[in-house]
């Protein structure tokens, strides 16, 4: 037997199926619960609705995250290229975000507690869904992220992933540098990782050399 909906969750609902189902299907995206995923090129690209731990039965707090894992990701380091996969599953991989970090003037957070919620966000929620996948139709591999605006937008400590998709598309000396960005950015840490540390952990042997 089916269990009834709290109300927030019937507010839920249809925020789903009105702003955010509609243009990922359209997109080629496929719905698991509150996941979507769809290949793109070289790349799987997800997009999940997060619930905030502080939601309850009057009111539904939610977050929009985005992943993308990257092919030549997955092979160097070893690791299966899946093409279902959660949005926390593209860390080992790839990258993933909120939406607020990806989309200029996007909300951190969205929060249903009535039918007026409902018409507010919807038509909101939906622009910046469009303008999300508008975004994810462009990257197609680690070349194209490469050359995406995303690739270098503030982040509050220096990325692995960009260390690893300079090493990709070719750009030794760019990579080497996230590298040294990396160990000075942790060097005050008890016992922080050096320079070979990260070069082995993110399997980049063509930096190897440079090690010596």
């Amino acid at each position: 037997m089916a269990r009834n909906l709290s109300p927030a969750e019937d507010l839920l609902k249809e925020v789903v199926a009105q702003a955010i189902t509609p243009p990922l299907k359209v997109a080629g995206f496929r719905k698991s619960a509150l996941n979507y995923h769809r290949r793109r090129g070289e790349t799987v690209q997800v997009i999940n609705i997060q619930l905030s731990q502080g939601s309850t039965a009057t009111e539904k707090v939610f977050y929009v995250n985005a992943g993308i894992a990257f092919d030549a990701l997955c092979r160097l380091m070893g690791q299966p290229v899946l093409e279902t996969l959660k949005e926390y599953q593209c860390d080992e991989c790839g990258t993933r975000d909120r939406l607020e970090n990806l989309i200029p003037g996007a909300p951190d957070r969205w929060g249903l507690s009535d039918a007026d919620d409902v018409l507010r966000i919807v038509g909101v929620l939906r622009g910046l869904i469009d303008q999300l996948v508008a975004e994810l139709d462009t990257i197609d591999g680690v070349d194209a992220y490469r050359a995406h605006r995303w690739f270098d937008r503030a982040l509050p400590i220096p990325q692995r992933l960009n260390a690893q998709i300079r090493y990709l598309v070719g750009d030794l000396d760019g990579a080497w540098q996230e590298i040294q960005d990396l160990v000075r950015f942790l060097a005050d840490r008890h016992a922080p990782p050096d320079t070979r540390w990260f070069v082995e952990r993110f399997r980049l042997s063509g930096l190897q050399p440079r090690l010596s």
